[in-house]
């Protein structure tokens, strides 16, 4: 799904203790390694919670999906909350809708 300026981009931000990382562009097949890569640098860190924005984040196919599940199950192991936040893109709130995961990633 990724091309020219819709590729998917990250950063993270850590204040007192917690991190937001900050999401644009499509997660799909080919951008969900680099998300799974950030997500797991991100609980390296051991902050107090971590926020997974998605305000700028156009597109999220099942891969994307998964990630964020992954990442969501290996930080509560770690007692981390994760959650994921500033859902805009209509066809992202619909897939978390759909599968149900809206609720397990804090999404109500």
């Amino acid at each position: 799904m990724s091309g020219p300026g819709t590729v998917m981009d990250h950063r993270t931000e850590f204040h007192q203790g917690c991190a937001t990382l900050r999401v644009t562009g499509e997660i799909d097949s080919d951008s969900s390694p680099r998300l799974t890569t950030a997500l797991a640098m991100c609980l390296e860190s051991r902050p107090r919670q971590v926020t997974v924005s998605l305000a700028g984040a156009t597109f999220c196919d099942c891969s994307g999906l998964n990630a964020l599940l992954s990442a969501h199950y290996q930080a509560a192991r770690r007692g981390v909350p994760l959650r994921v936040a500033d859902v805009k893109a209509p066809m992202v709130a619909r897939l978390f809708t759909l599968t149900g995961t809206d609720r397990t990633l804090g999404l109500n």
